[in-house]
Parts: structure tokens; sequence; C-alpha cells
């Protein structure tokens, strides 16, 4: 490093030769400060150069999200329920025709974008595959393979799908009334009375219910695969239904009809219905029922409405109710949700066209 010299305007300029072979300068007010700054400047060009560059990983997006799948399988902690896993591993499916080859560090937003635009004619689809890669991109900045995620196309998490019609109480008493089936008519009044999901009411035996403390325990679920431990949210979800007394009533006379054991919804041939036998009788009942829209889930719709209009039932209440999924903090909130659902069960009256049906 050279000496400083000091310039006509009473500065101190310093010269330097930096790591690139250049010559460089700096100016202070005194020799002293400019040799200080010249030499923290070298040390820092130096430090530059010699700095190693982060080695480039490279990840294949397919065998990341695999791998990521593989921790989330039905059994494991926080896994998937056996009802929703094969759906994930359709979606993986259908992002590696796009991504697959392709390295999670490289995936660019200007590719999703392109990918986003390409579903426009299936927004509901391509609404459930955005969540679902933005899931994976997300365990991937926990990773620290990436340092942003790369999914940011505005609005995507709105929900494209259309939004379904909704079905008050006439409705269902038009499904009631249309039902010709005693079976089927519990069907319709337990839905109505408890909002059990379709799965949870083909997956109930008589051995589950509690006529003396009226009450049906959710423990368990149909699916594809046979009866699975659970809720469609989780094999370690469950929850308990307190039975209004007209859904009781309703039950009795349809146990008093059956053999007292095992399915209480079944097929022609005596085994346990499923969800696709029962909705493919639903649908004979809304043709009648000049309903052609409505599903039988819709049903369970209209229970939790009416449960949310009941004065002073909460957000809380109301999803111990339905057995939606929640934060662990809303766990603390269960017994006393479980307990106002006890007092709607007591004090809900019977719809009209049950008591018709009841009474003719």
């Amino acid at each position: 490093m050279e000496k400083p010299t000091q310039l006509p305007s009473g500065q101190w300029r310093q010269r330097y030769t930096g790591p690139d072979g250049k010559r460089h300068s700096t100016t202070d007010t005194s020799a002293r400060k400019v040799q200080k700054k010249a030499a923290l400047e070298l040390a820092a060009m130096i430090e530059k150069a010699f700095a190693k560059e982060p080695e480039k990983t490279e990840t294949r997006f397919d065998l990341f999200a695999e791998q990521h799948l593989q921790t989330r399988r039905p059994g494991e902690p926080g896994g998937y329920a056996v009802s929703v896993y094969p759906k994930r591993l359709n979606h993986l499916r259908t992002l590696n025709r796009t991504f697959g080859a392709h390295n999670v560090e490289d995936i660019t937003p200007a590719q999703i974008r392109a990918w986003w635009n390409s579903l426009s004619a299936t927004p509901a689809q391509r609404h459930t595959l955005y969540w679902f890669m933005h899931q994976i991109f997300e365990i991937a900045l926990d990773d620290e393979l990436i340092q942003r995620n790369p999914c940011r196309v505005k609005k995507a998490h709105e929900n494209g799908s259309k939004g379904r019609p909704t079905f008050e109480d006439d409705a269902v008493e038009k499904i009631y009334k249309a039902t010709e089936e005693k079976q089927m008519r519990a069907a319709v009044a337990v839905l109505r009375g408890t909002a059990l999901r379709v799965g949870e009411l083909v997956a109930l035996d008589w051995e589950d219910l509690d006529f003396l403390e009226h009450t049906i325990p959710v423990t368990k679920h149909w699916t594809p695969w046979g009866i699975q431990p659970g809720t469609k949210t989780g094999p370690e979800h469950a929850r308990t239904i307190a039975m209004p007394a007209w859904v009781q009533d309703v039950l009795e006379d349809l146990f008093r009809g059956s053999d007292g054991e095992g399915p209480i919804f079944r097929n022609m041939r005596g085994g346990r219905l499923s969800v696709d036998g029962i909705e493919k009788r639903f649908r004979e009942i809304r043709k009648k029922a000049e309903l052609p829209t409505m599903h039988l889930h819709d049903i369970r719709h209209t229970a939790l409405t009416a449960y949310a209009r009941q004065p002073g039932v909460t957000l809380k209440d109301l999803m111990e109710f339905g057995g939606h999924r929640s934060e662990r903090v809303a766990m603390k909130y269960q017994h006393a949700s479980h307990e106002r659902a006890v007092q709607h069960a007591a004090t809900s009256m019977v719809p009209r066209w049950v008591k018709a049906k009841q009474d003719s």
C-alpha cells in the first residue's frame, strides 16, 4: 500500500491495489484516517474475493414431494385420513406432469404463474392443486432449499369453485315426504338432527348407540377401503353427538324392526350400506321431490345452519358439533361445547314433517 498524499484541497488520498489487480483510491481528512479507511476497504475486497459461493443443491420436485407425502401417510402423526391420502397422491401425479423433472430450487414464480393460467378452465381443481403445491414449497423453505416460496399468484388462495345452492328446512321436508323406505326416512332424520357426515352415518352400528344416555359416539367412518377409525379429518378425531328426542324416536322405531346388532343402514343383501349405495337411493328420492341439485350432504349443511342459529352458539361450539378440524387450543372448549349440544338436543323441536309422518 502506498504512502498517503495530501491533495491541494487539503484532503488526504490513499492509493492501493485490490485483489482484482486494479488500483483503487479513497480520501479522508487526515493521513491516519485515510490509511485506516483504505485498509478496511481492502480487507472487505479480499474477503469478498475469496468467499466461497454457497453450494447449489439440486432436488427434484417429484422426489421431494413424494418424500413429504411419505411422512403424511395414514397412521403417521399428523397423517392424512385414509380417504384423503389417495387424493393427495393423485394431486402429486398431476403436478409432476409439469414440475416433476424440475429441481425445487429452480422453479420460478413465472413458471407457476404460467401453469396457473393454463388451468383457467378448471378453477376448482387448480385451487386445490395450488394449495397442495404451496404446502410442498413451504416444506422446502423450512428445509432451506429455497429462500422464498415461488407460489405467489395473487388471489390464488381464493376458492375458485362455484358456490353450491343452500337448502333450508323446507327442502329437507320435501325429501322426507318423498321418502317411502323406512330406513331412508330414518337416515334423513338422523342427518338433519345430528349433522353427521354421510360416511359417519353409514358406519354406525346398533351397538354404537346409547339410548339411555341419548348419545351417538362418532368413532369411525366409511371409506372405499373399508371402515376406518376416527373421522374424515383424521383417525384420532372422534366426538359424541347428543341425540334430539325425535331422532331417538326414529331410531328406536327402526331398531324394533331390526335384529338389533350390526350395521344400522343395510343394502339389499343385508350388508352395510355404502356411501355410494345411499347416495344412489337419495338420487331417486330427490328426483321424486323435484330437487335435482340437492345432495345428501346438504342435509348436514342444513343441520349445522340450524344449530348455528341457536342463541349463544359460538364458532367453537359449531366446530365441535360438526366435527370440523380446529386448532389445539379449541380442545379445552370441547366439554363446554358438548354440554351446549346436549342442551340443544333436549330443546330440539320435532320438525312438522317428521311429526306428520309419525302420526300417519
